[in-house]
Formats: C-alpha cells, sequence, structure tokens
C-alpha cells in the first residue's frame, strides 16, 4: 500500500506552525526549503502559501522585487475573534 499524502488542511496547518514557530519574514524560496523539511511537497508549497495569504491567515508585501510573508500567533487568534464576532 503506497503512502499517502497531505490533505490540503494539513499542508496549511504545517506551513502556519513556520511561520508561528519562527516569529520570522521570509521570502518564498526559504518557505519552500523548510516547508520541505517538515513534509509538504516542495511543488505545492507555493499554491499553499498563497492560499494562506487569501485567507488573511498569513501576511504579504512586496517590496522592490522581493515578496515577503509573515504570520504571528497573536495574529491568527485575532482573526479567529473577528469570524466568531461577525
Amino acid at each position: 500500500m503506497g503512502k499517502k499524502g497531505l490533505s490540503l488542511e494539513e499542508k496549511r496547518q504545517k506551513l502556519l506552525e513556520i511561520y508561528y514557530e519562527r516569529k520570522e519574514v521570509f521570502n518564498l524560496k526559504e518557505i519552500e526549503k523548510i516547508g520541505a523539511k517538515k513534509g509538504v511537497v516542495f511543488q505545492t508549497i507555493k499554491d499553499v502559501n498563497q492560499s494562506l495569504v487569501d485567507d488573511n491567515l498569513v501576511q504579504f508585501d512586496k517590496i522592490g522585487a522581493g515578496a515577503f510573508f509573515w504570520s504571528l500567533p497573536s495574529m491568527g487568534y485575532q482573526n479567529r475573534q473577528n469570524l466568531i464576532s461577525n
């Protein structure tokens, strides 16, 4: 029996863990490298990260030619509180 890959939600959780544990700003290449070490398929990391940005769980800013991503545990808490109150 073959090994089953991670679901989209599991991939999203693993990437969020990276942001929450390290509390740093990353570029896409750094997220791809770290995410691959956490067990997320390298080719899917860009799309998974974009889904987190689209859901406002990860913040994104483009400075010059670089794109930077970050998320802090307090931001996740605040987003959940906003969802509950609305």
